[in-house]
């Protein structure tokens, strides 16, 4: 069991015919449960089975390990995606998934789109960002920089969490 941590901030929409692509692109990017298993999406081939049955981009989360089932996604009626909440905490930030999980949907999620998880020390927070079509994975904690000034340091992680080899 990792760090407890929530869903600090978030700002996530998607227009309706954003969500129809990304929906469209996260199943080609996850074709089959051998591919869904294996990027770690989710280790329950019962979740993968959701994941293939869902039309939409909440039915389609709902599906992801560890966030799955603290992300509330508000629909809009016409479709699309009109903003991202929480419920409840998670036991730890599953990154990588949820990285490998958003980086094909980057290109249809509004520009300056993010969702920012915070650990329960306080002390570090993760953020998913979307902007130009590219999802950017940034964590930030306080510390002391190289010259011993104090403040917040951010590390880009997103190559490391989408690196196919890990």
């Amino acid at each position: 069991m990792g760090t407890a941590v929530w869903i600090e901030k978030a700002h996530f929409r998607m227009s309706a015919a954003g969500e129809r692509a990304s929906v469209t692109a996260l199943k080609a990017a996850f074709p089959n449960e051998q591919v869904f298993l294996s990027k770690g999406v989710n280790e329950r081939p019962a979740a993968y089975r959701e994941f293939s049955a869902a039309t939409t981009f909440a039915g389609l989360v709902r599906a992801l390990t560890g966030l799955g089932e603290h992300l509330v996604v508000n629909e809009t009626p016409e479709g699309g995606v009109s903003g991202c909440g929480r419920e409840g905490m998670m036991d730890e930030l599953p990154a990588r998934a949820i990285a490998r999980f958003f980086d094909p949907i980057a290109p249809y999620v509004e520009p300056g789109s993010y969702l920012e998880f915070e650990s329960d020390h306080g002390g570090m927070w993760t953020r998913f960002e979307c902007n130009d079509g590219k999802l950017r994975v940034v964590e930030r904690e306080l510390g002391a920089d190289e010259m011993g000034d104090w403040g917040v340091i951010e590390h880009d992680r997103t190559e490391l969490l989408l690196d196919p080899l890990f």
